[in-house]
């Protein structure tokens, strides 16, 4: 039989880093087609060329907004030598909600006045030095709603157990 705690736990160190790097860009995407009235092919292209380019590296200012998505990462994998599949899902699914209800706001204030009306500010991009911090706050906030959800009766059930 497969050990569906292992599994969760490569499930559960994978998603987070997954959507801590593609995040960045993902806003960037959607305020050039649809705030910038850029062509969606064109965006992708863009965003390609700015991952490694020089003063744009967006690849390692997804790199740096990481901090909060490998802590998830952790706490899900100690979590999953003592949490059932879907308690440690709810916990998870809390502590991405709560990373992302603040990263994605972040990055789109910063991001908008280049594809806005608007100016931006020349040291707006401190801000990515600080939202990954913020974002331990609102990461445990998540984890938090998420363990309480994971309380409820009906993911409280071990599906390995036969009742």
């Amino acid at each position: 039989m497969v050990n569906v705690h292992k599994n969760q736990r490569l499930i559960w160190l994978a998603i987070p880093m997954m959507t801590g790097l593609i995040v960045p860009s993902l806003v960037i995407f959607y305020l050039e087609v649809f705030v910038g009235q850029i062509a969606p092919t064109v965006a992708v292209g863009n965003i390609w060329e700015r991952q490694f380019s020089e003063g744009n590296n967006l690849f390692l200012l997804a790199v740096f907004g990481l901090i909060p998505f490998v802590a998830l990462s952790a706490v899900c994998a100690l979590a999953s030598a003592r949490l059932t599949p879907a308690r440690l899902g709810c916990l998870g699914v809390g502590g991405l909600i709560g990373i992302l209800a603040l990263m994605v706001p972040g990055h789109f204030s910063v991001w908008y006045p280049l594809y806005g009306p608007g100016s931006m500010s020349s040291t707006a991009v401190v801000a990515f030095i600080s939202i990954p911090f913020y974002c331990l706050v609102t990461l445990a906030i998540g984890l938090f709603a998420g363990w309480l959800v994971s309380l409820m009766p009906v993911f409280r059930k071990d599906p390995q157990q036969n009742d």
